[in-house]
């Protein structure tokens, strides 16, 4: 970290972002050519807009000279843009505010931070790899909000002045698959008839969590309050929630594991928590979780696939993913499994678990 005041916005540096921001047009057009009618040449987006979304703004230089725009997105930070004045260029303003970026965003909980750039530009993708970012594989699962970005870029005609790359910089050490492959008599070792259920989230809005003391289960809502019931399937002919998908399970062995922080488990996605074997062989399609005891919710597990996504390697890095979905992971549903509500009631953590398993299906 350099010496520079690195700090975040305040009202009156608003004004200051999109003049930052448009000065440093010069500098792409000694590389680029002239840029008049060029989306990069467009007017910025203005501060007040950048502080009206979700996440923080940093501001170095006190008046500023350069800020740094992170979006928090559903499974990570994203450097939305990062600017200096040309006339404070090849100063370290840049790096100060790169590296207070990070640490911030660490400090909020985020895993990883991204974002995109021209690759053979110096100031660009070199740049930021000498910070500690890597270059996102093109084969990489995204999130739908990276895939939007990457399609705003390119109908802007971005391309044109060079290839366009997503990178990564990991905020946080994720479990290797050395480690997760060592941590596996743990899961192995789940209780298998009656487990407990150790935590309920609620997931009221894109990216947002709520960790419940008391959760309640219905049979048209799931969870109430949850977002299931506004998600979309592709799974559904008309695109409607997935019936058979109300509720999401993960063990809760593993997640505690690769979330390494109690503070970041909730970030898995699902909304329950368990202390219990979810595996194939164990756990077959239909098979009934009573949470509660005899009068409480009851939950069946359905042939749904649960499997990790872009944003689960946003969050507990690319090694899990693999793993969770891989020859180890996949038969022990490491990821989690989906099921839906067939009787409704509340649970909270500490509940019992029983597992009744369907007629015709093998006993322990």
């Amino acid at each position: 970290m350099t010496d520079h005041t690195v700090r975040p916005a305040r009202a009156r540096d608003l004004p200051l972002l999109a003049a930052i921001e448009d000065s440093g047009l010069a500098m792409f057009e000694e590389v680029l050519g002239d840029l008049t009618g060029d989306a990069l040449a467009s007017p910025a987006v203005s501060g007040h807009d950048r502080a009206a979304e979700p996440g923080f703004i940093l501001v170095a230089g006190d008046p500023a000279v350069g800020f740094a725009h992170v979006r928090d997105l559903e499974s990570h930070a994203h450097l939305d843009q990062i600017s200096v004045h040309p006339d404070h260029a090849r100063r370290g303003v840049g790096a100060a505010l790169l590296e207070a970026a990070a640490e911030r965003a660490t400090l909020k909980g985020h895993g990883s931070l991204t974002l995109t750039t021209y690759a053979d530009i110096a100031w660009n993708a070199p740049f930021y790899a000498r910070h500690g970012f890597v270059e996102v594989g093109a084969d990489e699962p995204r999130t739908a909000t990276q895939l939007a970005i990457s399609r705003t870029e390119d109908e802007l005609g971005l391309g044109r002045h060079g290839r366009r790359i997503w990178m990564r910089r990991v905020l946080r050490a994720h479990r290797t698959t050395d480690e997760i492959a060592g941590f596996l008599p743990t899961v192995d070792a789940s209780p298998r008839e009656v487990g407990m259920l150790r935590a309920v989230v609620r997931r009221p809005g894109p990216g947002q969590r709520e960790v419940l003391d008391v959760g309640h289960l219905d049979v048209a809502e799931g969870l109430v309050g949850d977002t299931w019931i506004e998600r979309g399937s592709r799974r559904m002919p008309d695109r409607s929630p997935h019936p058979d998908m109300q509720l999401n399970l993960m063990n809760h062995r593993l997640v505690e594991f690769l979330a390494q922080d109690p503070d970041r488990e909730r970030l898995a996605g699902d909304q329950m928590f368990v202390d219990l074997d979810l595996s194939h062989d164990h756990l077959p399609a239909w098979s009934e979780l009573h949470i509660g005891g005899p009068d409480g919710a009851v939950i069946v597990v359905t042939d749904q696939p649960h499997n990790g996504c872009g944003k689960f390697i946003a969050r507990f890095g690319k090694d899990a993913l693999a793993f969770v979905n891989g020859p180890e992971g996949a038969p022990r549903r490491l990821r989690g499994l989906c099921a839906k509500v067939v009787r409704p009631g509340p649970v909270r953590p500490g509940d019992e678990v029983r597992v009744v398993r369907p007629a015709g299906a093998p006993a322990e």
